[in-house]
């Protein structure tokens, strides 16, 4: 009995040891936002449009969310919160539909409109991995309509070079411990705002909701 109560309390030490561990090493949230604060038909503070039209709307439940209009039907983007340097975390969830044979596309990015983007394209079943506009790398990605879909989008440092890690899943599963894409990149990942992107190819509404922007101190 002795010997089990010594056992059971050296595994409660060491879940929380570990649990102090995971907390310490996230970097804090430099922004967050789930706009249950926001005016409805307005496009909050702090959030600037690139291109497009986004506004906050009311859904299901009464919960709100941001809402990008199916026209223009152009690539259109929003920037918000601090801008960052180095390494740097951006999650947000997406929800959209697709039309007959028509399907949108939609992402969130790091480091400004020219920074590395997290974009899901549907069209082609594939996540890709974009740096000024260009993608960089695509990996197959089964995507589901009219569910939110989170996303989230890490750059760290990684010796002398920076991991870009994205991660895709389903909202309400487990948020995969293995990347859905990752890549090395050389060279400096550059200085920006957090950005939402959408592409309304499928003529339809795209909404964001619960978006967060974590900075660390690396490479600043």
């Amino acid at each position: 009995m002795i010997i089990m109560n010594r056992l059971i309390l050296l595994v409660s030490a060491m879940t929380a040891i570990a649990a102090y561990a995971q907390q310490k090493s996230s970097p804090p949230i430099a922004y967050g936002k789930d706009f249950q604060d926001g005016e409805i038909g307005v496009l909050p503070d702090g959030i600037m449009e690139i291109d497009g039209i986004f506004k906050v709307t009311k859904g299901e439940a009464g919960k709100k969310y941001l809402v990008m209009e199916k026209e223009p039907l152009t690539e259109n983007a929003v920037i918000l919160g601090p801008s960052v340097k180095g390494g740097a975390t951006v999650s947000a969830k997406i929800r959209s539909y697709k039309k007959r044979r028509s399907y949108p596309r939609f992402a969130v990015g790091l480091h400004g409109i020219s920074g590395f983007r997290l974009r899901v394209v549907p069209s082609k079943s594939a996540i890709e991995l974009v740096k000024n506009e260009e993608p960089v790398m695509s990996v197959p990605f089964k995507w589901t309509p009219d569910e939110w879909t989170m996303l989230e989008l890490d750059i760290a440092l990684h010796g002398e070079n920076w991991r870009v890690e994205g991660r895709v899943w389903s909202v309400g599963e487990k948020r995969p411990v293995k990347p859905t894409v990752a890549y090395l990149h050389k060279g400096s990942p550059g200085q920006g705002k957090a950005s939402l992107w959408g592409t309304a190819y499928s003529g339809r509404e795209i909404h964001f909701d619960d978006v967060q922007v974590r900075s660390s101190a690396q490479g600043s």
